[in-house]
């Protein structure tokens, strides 16, 4: 049962409404949870209860995006740990582990020699919270910030995002420079690195303040610290750590610094946020690809190096020696692919033998890796190697320790491959080049890394909006998931989502964009008029998904051809997404994407830029992209920005790539002893995973509304459907016929706009308020729940219910009473305990000229926004516009102005939980009474103005009498105080209240 606590139970709590009961712990979370977050909180809670029971358990956690995800996480995790000590005192009960050290362990015929038993400390589990990219963290940090929760933190990056030397920070191999300058602490040449303790000791770090890395670079400039090393210094005491992936997946970076990473990662909670890709992370950490050019250029350095010291490199140079031979012997016989690519592999015992033609064998890789660890250890206390040497070493060093680890055991688990590709060098029509030979070790088995982070950990979360399909995950990372959850949206899907299979296009020309068909004239013509039809339809942004690049391409070069991209242009702005460009190319395509949909004219110049006044169809702009590519993964296409995703084709991977091909070979392989997926079947699941994230593109929070159009016949078939995300896959609508289907894209739109319109402005959330009305006959005042005479000290008390669904919370739905009436109504219930009333009544203005809207309003003198973010960072407010006449606000005014009293004020109305908390009263301050009104206010102030108390923004409601109870805990600003930012229907209203 999950339900509000009250004030002694948690008194500790400055906002008991916001405290819930769930599995057995209170959680303090900043809104009224959505049913989906309350299900999976409850699934965190109960995996990291099980996990000290039973030693260890993990999660597998899907929850589409706009759901508050990582809020759910934050707060569930967080409430964990700090009951930590008083539900566990002894601590996880599996008080021994085994713990697996891929590299440095030599092979034995007996029982593995890698696998150690350790014993696990008793301390309370540290939280590593991991996601993909540096701007991802940034993200999850905004939510933490949220939170009521402050634990002593680190956030660790590389030293290119948080280097404040301003004579280095720019220069490449920052890494190697950084070590060189600190290589004596103590006497180091980096006067950042001296002043890291400033940092540490900063007055705005204290109290375990949030932060991210960009707030310790800001430090880092003002006392001339180093944020980089200040983050490892706050490491050590930390209780939750935000870092990227690599910081847990890969062994380099969780055995470097004096193995600190390692050592804490024991027993701890591991998060892997926007984990649907750790399969491939997994793989690709277990991997190495050795260009000839890089060999070469580590062969050199090393053999000058071993003239002066040549027993620690001399053996590691005839490794690297032996392998450029090898390379050489064998890049002449490699299997023809096609005319500009060769490539061989081997596996198992061939692979041993191939090896051990470069001085590698599994009989010595312990002296091996003993002098490899020696060699990279020298280096980097002396610096003998460059930056890219010493990780060539490392990386090498790390991937045969996997390969040779557990006996010998993983040697299956891995294809040992030769490349010989031609490399152009000119543009388009220049077929000068050069021939480039790689060596690759790679590991088909994921598990094989990441078993050594499950041993490691207490608890494994792996979340993400689009986990699904689900089953590869446990049999490929060899893991077991005690819970797993694919949770609802919090959106009517019905209602706000238009999901469509369309098989044929215009004339009943059938979509198909497989590789049989794709390169068919019908089919290219067909799909381009589609989508011309469609972009004529979709108001705002469109993005159009494409299987691969090559295909986008084609496509685009025929229709340029054929004259469609001149009428596709005429419909919306095109967009298209750089192949493997620059990360600066790309973010400039997605800026001018971006001020396209909101308004602004494109420039001319470029293949990819157009200048259009303007759109005879639903104008914006449409984005070219692919499956799988930078904008399917992780970006935010909320409301006017993404009003369509259209996914063309099903995005299977490239069946002619090497590695699919050997992937899939892999799993038909070991699919009986180890348990996997058929290749078929893992081959079928990359490309619905691909799919889920980029359709994860639209509806990014419970106001969005948008179209997911799947465009080929092949959704037809069931099977093609049954791994499409489960709160997606019940509303797609099959159609054969296209002007049918165009038909309801039309009336779609129109439709979910006045839906979200109706469900932002009418206020359709519940409010169940429990309070207590003292029957006096004069004036009685409803405070939290209690009653009393001013003078006095309040708060307010409301809690509002948000919709959500009985499927994952049918619990919380007992006492929620659903209505149709647009106006709130406030249920005051009776409880037999005490002497209370029951009665409704109607939330209404004291004024007949009202406008319900959702807007963004700021200081009209500062021009701060005064609005809270909500749940899916959206920092809009539902209010209403109306007059009032409270005689307390009237008196404020006359204060501020010099002219006769009006009658009535233009206010807008709003909750107090949807502004700023820092315009709100705080816990034990005290409101005037006015009996006129039969309120208790506190006049507001703007917090941020440089002067302050200096601009009346207006007052909040902190308590009323029986009679205006329908005004508790909101806010009434001044329209006339505020800059309002709204549709037409507010500006217009507030020019009414202006003349009257």
């Amino acid at each position: 049962m999950v339900s509000p606590t009250s004030k002694s139970e948690e008194k500790e709590t400055p906002s008991p409404r916001n405290v819930y009961h769930i599995g057995g712990l209170q959680v303090r979370f900043p809104y009224q949870p959505y049913g989906t977050q309350l299900a999976f909180m409850s699934r965190v809670i109960s995996t990291l209860d099980r996990s000290q029971r039973d030693g260890r358990c993990h999660a597998l956690l899907e929850s589409p995006t706009g759901t508050g995800k990582t809020l759910s996480l934050l707060c569930s995790a967080l409430a964990w740990q700090q009951s930590y000590t008083s539900r566990f005192p002894k601590g996880n009960l599996a008080r021994k582990r085994s713990i697996f050290i891929p590299d440095t362990q030599s092979p034995s015929s007996t029982e593995p020699s890698n696998v150690v038993e350790v014993e696990i400390p008793s301390r309370t589990p540290t939280i590593f919270y991991a996601s993909r990219t540096h701007a991802q963290i940034t993200q999850v940090i905004r939510e933490y910030r949220k939170t009521a929760y402050r634990v002593p933190m680190a956030v660790l990056g590389a030293r290119k995002r948080s280097c404040t030397n301003r004579r280095v920070q720019r220069k490449p191999y920052l890494n190697e420079i950084c070590r060189s300058l600190i290589k004596d602490r103590m006497k180091p040449k980096c006067p950042e690195f001296i002043g890291t303790d400033e940092i540490v000791a900063h007055p705005s770090l204290q109290q375990n303040e949030v932060h991210d890395i960009e707030d310790l670079v800001k430090i880092g400039y003002t006392v001339r610290g180093c944020p980089y090393f200040a983050s490892w210094d706050m490491f050590d005491k930390a209780q939750i750590v935000f870092c990227p992936y690599s910081y847990i997946v890969d062994q380099v970076i969780r055995e470097s610094n004096e193995k600190k990473l390692r050592n804490k990662l024991r027993g701890a909670i591991i998060i892997f946020d926007e984990a649907h890709n750790m399969e491939d992370i997994a793989r690709e950490s277990g991997s190495i690809d050795l260009g000839e050019e890089t060999l070469f250029k580590l062969q050199s350095e090393l053999q000058d190096i071993a003239v002066e010291v040549p027993q620690i490199y001399q053996p590691v140079c005839d490794v690297i020696d032996g392998l450029i031979r090898w390379i050489g012997s064998k890049k002449d016989s490699l299997a023809k692919r096609d005319p500009q690519h060769y490539f061989s592999s081997w596996t198992g015992d061939k692979a041993l033998r191939e090896l051990e033609e470069s001085n590698i064998t599994r009989k010595d890789f312990l002296k091996l890796s003993k002098r490899f660890n020696m060699a990279i250890e020298t280096s980097e206390k002396l610096h003998h190697l460059s930056e890219i040497s010493l990780s060539t070493l490392q990386e090498l060093l790390t991937t045969l320790g996997y390969f040779f680890s557990r006996d010998g055991n993983h040697i299956l688990d891995y294809e040992l491959g030769l490349q010989r590709r031609f490399i152009k060098r000119g543009d388009e029509g220049d077929s000068s080049g050069k021939w480039t030979h790689t060596l690759s070790l790679w590991c088909m088995n994921p598990s094989v890394v990441f078993k050594a982070i499950v041993d490691l950990s207490s608890s494994i979360i792996l979340t993400s909006g689009t986990l699904s399909p689900m089953d590869s995950f446990s049999s490929e990372l060899g893991m077991q998931f005690g819970s797993c959850l694919e949770a609802p949206h919090v959106v009517d899907a019905n209602q706000q989502v238009w999901a469509a299979g369309i098989f044929s296009g215009p004339n009943n020309q059938p979509l198909n964009a497989s590789y049989k068909t794709n390169n068919e004239y019908p089919f290219q013509d067909a799909l381009g008029i589609s989508l011309e039809e469609i972009c004529s339809i979709v108001p705002g942004g469109s993005l159009v998904f494409f299987p691969s690049y090559k295909l986008m391409e084609k496509l685009c070069t025929r229709w340029r051809q054929t004259g469609q991209w001149s009428r596709l242009c005429l419909e919306k702005d095109i967009f298209i997404e750089p192949s493997g460009g620059a990360t600066g190319e790309f973010e400039n395509v997605l800026k001018e994407y971006y001020d396209c949909i909101g308004g602004k004219k494109r420039l001319f110049g470029g293949r990819n830029r157009r200048a259009v006044d303007f759109k005879k169809g639903g104008g914006g702009g449409a984005f070219f992209a692919v499956c799988r590519g930078k904008v399917s993964e992780g970006l935010d296409f909320s409301d006017d920005n993404a009003r369509a995703v259209i996914i063309v084709g099903i995005p299977f991977p490239n069946l002619r790539d090497v590695l699919v091909e050997l992937k899939r070979s892999y799993n038909d392989t070991f699919k009986s002893s180890r348990n996997l997926l058929g290749g078929g079947e893992w081959y079928c699941q990359q490309a619905y995973r691909a799919l889920n994230q980029a359709a994860g593109r639209c509806i990014r929070h419970r106001f969005d509304y948008g179209a997911i159009i799947f465009l080929d016949e092949r959704y037809r078939q069931q099977r093609n459907r049954v791994s499409i995300s489960k709160w997606l896959r019940q509303s797609i609508k099959l159609y054969d016929n296209f002007e049918e289907s165009m038909q309801d894209l039309k009336s779609f739109f129109p439709s979910a706009k006045k839906h979200v319109d109706s469900k932002m402005l009418s206020y359709k959330e519940v409010i169940d308020l429990e309070c207590v009305v003292q029957t006096e006959p004069e004036t009685s005042v409803v405070i939290n729940g209690s009653s009393a005479a001013s003078p006095f000290s309040c708060s307010s008390g409301l809690t509002l219910e948000r919709g959500g669904s009985a499927s994952v919370n049918s619990h919380a739905l007992k006492r929620r009473k659903f209505i149709n009436s647009a106006a709130n109504i406030i249920d005051l219930e009776k409880d037999n305990d005490q002497d209370m009333t029951t009665r409704k009544i109607e939330f209404g203005s004291d004024s007949s000229t009202e406008t319900r809207a959702r807007v963004q309003i700021s200081c009209l003198l500062c021009r701060s926004p005064l609005g809270h973010p909500d749940n899916n960072g959206s920092s809009y407010l539902s209010c209403l516009v109306t007059r009032s006449s409270k005689k307390y606000l009237l008196s404020l005014l006359k204060e501020t102005s010099r002219s006769e009293m009006p009658t009535s004020v233009s206010v807008i109305v709003t909750d107090c939980s949807l502004v700023d908390q820092r315009l709100c009263a705080e816990e034990g301050e005290e409101g005037v009474w006015c009996e006129q009104d039969g309120c208790v206010f506190n006049t507001i102030f703007c917090p941020f103005c440089s002067v302050p108390n200096t601009t009346c923004l207006g007052v909040q409601i902190m308590a009323t009498d029986s009679s205006n109870v329908q005004f508790l805990s909101k806010m009434l600003f001044f329209s006339d105080h505020l800059n309002v930012m709204g549709d037409a229907a507010i500006k217009e209203t507030l020019l009414e209240h202006k003349g009257d």
